[in-house]
């Protein structure tokens, strides 16, 4: 299965930034071959699910994210699309 997480860095995220109160439901980890039967070994992919009054949004995030969070935590959530900006105190914002 192709995740495309390298590919977020490149393209331009043209969806309004959103701020709504979520809790961390769950963590999940895997592989994925970005080229089937070219590159020998798989990548690594993290992903958060978080409950929100809208429903559950799930984020592929890097591991460092993923580390600094647990299941249960709740915060406010900041996201646009598809990329997760921020959450509660553990995960900020990062401006270039």
């Amino acid at each position: 299965m192709f995740r495309g997480m390298n590919m977020l860095r490149y393209t331009r995220n043209k969806y309004r930034k959103e701020s709504i109160s979520a809790k961390l439901i769950e963590k999940k980890e895997g592989e994925y071959f970005a080229i089937p039967g070219k590159v020998p070994s798989p990548e690594a992919f993290y992903e958060l699910i978080f409950m929100t009054e809208e429903g559950m949004k799930t984020f592929e995030v890097s591991i460092f994210e993923y580390n600094v969070v647990d299941v249960g935590m709740e915060g406010t959530l900041v996201f646009q699309g598809y990329q997760l900006l921020s959450f509660g105190d553990w995960i900020k914002e990062f401006s270039e």
